[in-house]
């Protein structure tokens, strides 16, 4: 029965009821619909229930800076240097033409207010200002706390920000490195390959060992190399993350250059789990809620 009637609760969340619930009421019944089962918030085991713990009970200052896209880079110069920001053109509140014409040939467009709001321009000669900037105004008309209630976006300023952009050693876009930090330690790395075409995804430990497990996205099948200044990565990673009982760092590795991308509080927003099963309990006892 709740399969035939899945398709309208899913509906009926999203069109009416998510918006008269509490935050945690939203966790509780997204989680059941996505993930078909009930979270234990109060006393959590699985990674993803501790995820939504700390979406509930966890409201630093310091989280929401660091989910800041331009507060973020002085806590990242403050604590591991400049030299690993991604060098910063501009941020503007609005993409003008003036704006659009001062910028170089290549460039990526990044909203600061929530994730996935990037694009990318590798030759700004082929691409329709008119279409990036009606894209970049339906960002800023975007409420990202609303949709996903993760409440280090609630009111940050939705300012755009003009990045240069990286390219590994065959002027291809670089691989995603995400290290998952907890106390300070990384136990775990994520690969992510072609995240803007077929994306896949492989884990590893700390000592780039692959496991075997899964995290959305279908494993990459080729070799992965570990990266030349892989522990550089990871004591740049530990660095970021020794304030908090959980974070993870993403970072960009092209020719053994040791980029910020960003700091992720909530992966998946907490309703992605890592399969099998028993590596979503392994992953949620290495993060513990009392530190």
């Amino acid at each position: 029965m709740k399969k035939l009637l899945h398709p309208l609760l899913t509906k009926f969340f999203w069109g009416v009821a998510r918006h008269f619930l509490s935050d945690k009421g939203y966790a509780k019944v997204r989680y059941w619909l996505e993930l078909d089962e009930w979270p234990d918030i109060e006393q959590p085991r699985k990674f993803t229930e501790k995820i939504q713990f700390i979406k509930l009970y966890e409201r630093t200052g310091l989280r929401k800076r660091v989910a800041d896209r331009t507060k973020v880079r002085s806590f990242v110069a403050e604590k591991v240097g400049k030299e690993h920001l991604i060098p910063l053109m501009d941020t503007f509140d609005t993409l003008t033409e003036a704006v659009w014409k001062s910028l170089p040939s290549r460039f990526v467009l990044k909203a600061n207010h929530g994730c996935g709001m990037i694009r990318i321009v590798s030759d700004k000669e082929q691409e329709s200002f008119d279409e990036i900037r009606q894209q970049t105004e339906s960002w800023q008309q975007t409420n990202y706390f609303t949709i996903g209630r993760e409440w280090v976006y609630n009111n940050l300023p939705r300012t755009l920000l003009a990045e240069t952009l990286l390219l590994d050693a065959d002027n291809n876009i670089p691989k995603d490195y995400k290290f998952f930090c907890f106390d300070g330690r990384v136990k775990l790395i994520q690969v992510d390959y072609d995240r803007f075409g077929t994306q896949k995804r492989n884990l590893f430990d700390r000592d780039f060992n692959q496991i075997d497990g899964r995290l959305l996205y279908p494993p990459y099948t080729g070799t992965t190399p570990e990266p030349g200044c892989l522990s550089e990565a990871i004591e740049v990673a530990e660095k970021l993350s020794a304030d908090f009982n959980f974070i993870r760092v993403d970072l960009y590795l092209p020719r053994n250059t040791v980029y910020f991308g960003e700091m992720t509080n909530y992966p998946g927003n907490g309703f992605v789990p890592f399969e099998p099963e028993a590596l979503e309990y392994q992953i949620g006892s290495w993060l513990d809620l009392n530190r």
